[in-house]
């Protein structure tokens, strides 16, 4: 069986997370990683086993890849996933895929005009709470949805591109943008959001401009309500990633990313059910998956492009102080 060749762009701390679990997978096998610093792109070599590049143009032309793993932060995507698409090389890329809808709807046009497979990393997506709400709303089960609030809490200031706004987006649009990806997944699009955000806990840190606590509300279109909060000055050494929907004939409760409890709106029942699972793991075989058998991915780019605008309207509400519609532009057909 001829394995996929698979080469990556960026070899940070998310990169290392992909590579770790790419090994394991028989299909695939790691031929090249580019990485501005050298010696970044040399340790994974050495790891992972391919070759090192500093250009990650050079590694494409040379390496004749199946799929194209992009780990840069969000402030340095550029015109990777055209180039990458062009040359027909299938894409994973880190959220948020850009920093404005410009570049992201670019991404879309060349990913689709290709017909390369594009995987986004929402990885949540994949964990059981998200994946089994999903199937309950979709199958009709739960009934027609009324409220979705969420929580994204967690003590953490990343480094120095992370802090400055203008690189990362800020929490909502990096960071937090996982949870307004899944409520997307699960309630569909929003159409008008509004919201306030602070920085109130990390102002003796010089450099700092992203927010460190919101809160969004938004009406979907099919009528129900959502809310979201987020924090970077949650409990120390805590990452909660939690949701409620309330349902026609479910209250779900996400407590985690892989546990979820249904409680009836009918009779005093609740049933709790959980699985252990490496999110990470499962969005690099769906992507693999698609490619062998020709099939789409859960998340392809177009989703990457929904949910950035979703934040984005959300952020641009927050800055302006005024309720914002949705779409922002116009969507690529």
């Amino acid at each position: 069986m001829r394995k996929l060749r698979i080469g990556m762009i960026g070899c940070g701390g998310i990169a290392s997370i992909h590579a770790e679990r790419l090994k394991s997978i028989e299909e695939v096998e790691m031929t090249g990683f580019a990485d501005i610093v050298k010696g970044r792109a040399e340790r994974f070599s050495e790891m992972y086993g391919g070759r090192p590049y500093v250009d990650w143009r050079e590694m494409l032309e040379k390496e004749p890849l199946d799929i194209v793993y992009v780990c840069l932060p969000p402030f340095a995507h550029s015109d990777e996933v055209m180039v990458s698409a062009e040359k027909g090389i299938h894409i994973f890329i880190e959220k948020p895929i850009a920093l404005n809808m410009e570049l992201a709807w670019s991404m879309v046009r060349a990913v689709e005009k290709s017909g390369v497979k594009s995987q986004v990393g929402y990885c949540q997506r994949f964990g059981y709470a998200v994946e089994r709400a999903k199937h309950l709303i979709e199958s009709g089960e739960a009934g027609r949805i009324g409220l979705a609030v969420g929580w994204y809490w967690c003590h953490f200031l990343g480094g120095a591109w992370w802090r400055d706004k203008e690189k990362s987006g800020g929490q909502i649009v990096e960071q937090s943008t996982h949870l307004y990806d899944a409520l997307r997944y699960l309630c569909g699009e929003a159409e008008e959001v509004y919201g306030q955000m602070g920085r109130i806990f990390w102002v003796d840190i010089p450099d700092v401009t992203v927010e460190d606590v919101s809160n969004a509300t938004f009406r979907f279109r099919s009528g129900a309500i959502g809310s979201i909060s987020a924090t970077t000055w949650g409990a120390a050494s805590q990452w909660w990633f939690r949701w409620l929907i309330a349902t026609e004939n479910y209250t779900m409760h996400a407590e985690d990313g892989n546990t979820l409890s249904l409680y009836s709106t009918r009779k005093r029942r609740v049933v709790r059910e959980s699985e252990e699972r490496d999110i990470y793991l499962l969005e690099s075989k769906d992507l693999i998956w698609a490619v062998l058998n020709d099939e789409e991915t859960r998340t392809p780019m177009r989703e990457g492009a929904k949910t950035l605008e979703f934040t984005l309207a959300a952020r641009r509400s927050m800055e302006t102080g005024r309720p914002v519609r949705l779409p922002l532009t116009k969507e690529v057909t």
